[in-house]
């Protein structure tokens, strides 16, 4: 499972890639560019910390472009009640076999859906107190989006945004499988139109991007 990733960039950027690699414009405040936006940009992201996230302006027309937003990583769903710390469930990851149907996780894989931007994100491998950290990125360096859920509650310390990072699992010849067995749900354009369109059938879009899509450094496991 992913418990760690880094954006490191500027929203510049994000709203570059966004253009270049999905097609999509990035949606700001009016008199508001990726430029001048101050909307801050977390470069190491953990669970229960705030990251960023790209969600459709428009949810029922993705077309119309992604806002950024920082929410916490870690859905909380809809119904939570009290106080946002007691919310205990580990929910930084979805298992993709079951978010359809996950009490936590079904109405926001329904109607609210996201990409994460990511430069990288980590796996470790080796020996319980000397484990080695790999940072998977994109092999041609470029951005990379994952499919992603968010929710919105209102908690006793007011209106709460979050959200989760499905997973898949990692088998022979993916480029995640040396390092662990599940990984996250890597987007290209025309899988980031299939998750974003929430009419679609997503199942074509749960499977592993093609071996070499991303490089692991350093590139070798470390035997445990």
């Amino acid at each position: 499972m992913c418990n760690a990733y880094n954006l490191k960039t500027r929203m510049a950027a994000i709203g570059e890639a966004v253009a270049r690699d999905l097609g999509l414009p990035l949606v700001f405040p009016p008199g508001v560019t990726a430029e001048t936006s101050n909307l801050a940009v977390p470069e190491a992201v953990y669970p229960r910390r705030d990251g960023l996230i790209l969600r459709p302006a428009d949810p029922a027309d993705y077309s119309q472009g992604l806002e950024p937003i920082v929410a916490h990583w870690g859905l909380v769903p809809f119904f939570h009640k009290g106080p946002l710390k007691a919310w205990k469930a580990s929910t930084n990851n979805a298992r993709s076999e079951t978010m359809a149907t996950s009490p936590a996780f079904r109405e926001a894989f329904r109607r609210r859906r996201c990409l994460i931007p990511v430069t990288s994100f980590t796996e470790w491998t080796g020996p319980k107190g000397s484990k080695t950290a790999h940072a998977i990125s994109r092999a041609d360096g470029g951005l990379l989006f994952l499919a992603g859920l968010w929710d919105r509650c209102i908690t006793d310390d007011g209106p709460a945004e979050s959200y989760t990072m499905p997973m898949i699992e990692a088998v022979a010849g993916d480029d995640v499988a040396p390092f662990h067995n599940r990984q996250p749900v890597v987007l290209d354009g025309q899988r980031a139109a299939l998750w974003l369109e929430l009419a679609a059938d997503t199942s074509p879009v749960l499977s592993a991007m093609p071996p070499g899509t991303l490089a692991a450094d350093p590139p070798d496991p470390v035997a445990a």
